[in-house]
């Protein structure tokens, strides 16, 4: 079965390979997934939903780390952000907690990923749907998103 998610990576040429896994949704965690597929937790990437007042920034981290709120706020030039809440998620980016991916959200005010991404040639993110993992080329995936990169994380 296709998601979105891998319908727009072919529509834009970008290669990946899907990685699935099975998890309780009462024990899902970056880390866990990470486990369970066997990859080292810097390399695979959690993608956040942060807002300033009606905007949406996309943020995605590796599992490791923790967003510096503060931080990615002055890295994108805004008074504050906060965490797009939960419940909010399906309405705001079309995604639901656990399969957030940052291809293919609603409206947004650009995509950001955590500088330690240049350390890995390929990276897993979300691939759209719970259970399901993409594993990409960094430089193919940043360049179709047009997403920059930034320093956002807590040292």
């Amino acid at each position: 079965m296709k998601t979105n998610a891998m319908r727009m990576l072919e529509q834009g040429k970008v290669r990946y390979e899907v990685l699935e896994y099975s998890i309780d949704k009462d024990k899902f965690s970056g880390e866990a997934v990470s486990d369970l597929l066997g990859l080292e937790y810097r390399q695979c990437y959690k993608t956040l939903a942060l807002k300033h007042d009606h905007d949406i920034y996309i943020c995605v981290i590796s599992v490791a780390d923790e967003i510096d709120l503060k931080k990615c706020a002055r890295e994108l030039n805004v008074k504050n952000l906060e965490m797009v809440h939960v419940k909010d998620l399906l309405k705001l980016v079309g995604y639901e907690r656990g399969s957030v991916s940052p291809i293919g959200v609603k409206k947004n005010k650009g995509i950001f990923f955590d500088d330690e991404v240049m350390n890995h040639e390929t990276i897993e993110i979300s691939g759209g749907q719970f259970g399901i993992g993409l594993k990409v080329d960094r430089d193919e995936l940043l360049d179709y998103l047009k997403a920059e990169v930034k320093d956002i994380v807590k040292e």
